[in-house]
């Protein structure tokens, strides 16, 4: 594998033009002034975003394409187990860290694992190759995961990690474990992973028309269209996220929103209308290649992108620890929720460290 660190720097490859600090503020008073005649009796911050210091570890992978791992370390003196944080559809690596005091990769920091935030081709620090086109959520998990990983092995010194994965963040490991090596993970905590769906006829077409129609190499703006909408959001159930406060909710929007690349529309178009999570070719279902693991499912009760029948068959099929979230549970609500640490982080962390240990085992 090329070496990770020969990386240009992203700063320098695509530097930000000048004055743009100031066009960035200029456009967050502009959402804060429409919000406020939008709210005028509401006096809660329009929003609520601290994300902790972070260190980039970079990685490449085999067909050219590098990204970012953020790195949040251990406090001093623990075991620092490696753990991979996967980020769902349209988010970024702050769906975990979005505020200094709070966040699932704090709660893990705290227990002394050493905590990377996973970025990938199809996010804003990803450095494309020259010949570069479009890709499917397959290259994702058979490319850029692989190569993650070899890299958090390298830089923590441990030989498997492992993995916490929301929505999209849930299916990549499913479809790495499918297609590829598996032993590079240790265990695995899923939120929200769902692998069948089922919707009205009229969505099944619309996925359909979207799956077949859309330009593998096409970019939609979903990133600049949420943070335009951040104004109009008054409470977390306006995100499907009713446990979450609406100034986080209008943070996440604002600064841990993605562009969404139209091969891994496509895909996500395509298991919904067959409704099943496939490969990108849409012949293998990937609920069938999967064996047993060590494996923790978190299931929302009231999540739009992944009602409890979407991720049951998956918690059977891997035997895994399941949680289920009572009623008031939307899609960022794991993460994000105020009742989050206590209902989530801390199962997540109490799954972690029962199998800390393997993470010092030999992959084979």
């Amino acid at each position: 594998m090329p070496d990770a660190r020969a990386l240009p720097d992203l700063r320098r490859v695509n530097p930000l033009p000048a004055g743009a600090d100031a066009l960035r503020a200029l456009g967050d008073s502009a959402l804060a002034m429409t919000w406020r005649v939008l709210q005028p009796a509401d006096r809660t911050p329009f929003l609520r975003a601290d994300q902790p210091p972070l260190t980039r570890v970079r990685y490449r992978a085999d067909d050219g394409w590098g990204a970012d791992l953020f790195h949040l370390p251990p406090i001093p003196g623990a075991s620092a187990e490696p753990v991979v944080l996967a980020h769902g559809l349209g988010g970024s690596h702050r769906d975990f860290a979005l505020e200094a005091g709070r966040g699932l990769a704090q709660a893990l920091r705290r227990a002394g694992f050493s905590v990377y935030l996973l970025e990938h081709r199809g996010d804003p620090c990803a450095v494309a190759p020259a010949d570069s086109a479009g890709f499917t959520v397959d290259d994702i998990a058979t490319r850029d995961v692989p190569a993650a990983l070899d890299r958090v092995v390298e830089h923590s010194g441990y030989p498997r990690v492992l993995w916490v994965g929301h929505g999209l963040g849930a299916q990549v490991y499913c479809l790495a474990r499918a297609l590829g090596d598996e032993r590079r993970f240790a265990a695995v905590s899923l939120v929200a992973p769902a692998v069948r769906f089922s919707s009205p006829a009229s969505t099944l077409r619309s996925a359909g028309l979207v799956a077949a129609l859309l330009p593998r190499g096409w970019v939609l703006p979903t990133r600049r269209l949420q943070q335009l909408l951040t104004p109009w959001v008054s409470a977390g159930a306006d995100v499907a996220s009713p446990d979450t406060q609406a100034a986080l909710a209008r943070g996440r929007l604002r600064h841990g929103s993605a562009d969404v690349h139209a091969g891994v529309v496509r895909q996500v178009a395509r298991w919904v209308a067959e409704g099943a999570l496939t490969d990108a070719t849409g012949r293998l279902d990937v609920l069938t290649a999967l064996r047993p693991a060590l494996s923790q499912v978190i299931i929302p009760s009231e999540d739009p992108a992944c009602p409890p029948g979407a991720a049951e068959p998956l918690a059977a099929a891997l035997g895994s620890e399941v949680v289920r979230l009572p009623a008031g549970w939307g899609h960022l609500d794991p993460l994000l929720g105020e009742h989050a640490g206590p209902e989530v982080h801390a199962r997540i962390v109490d799954f972690c460290n029962r199998a800390r240990r393997l993470a010092a085992l030999p992959a084979g």
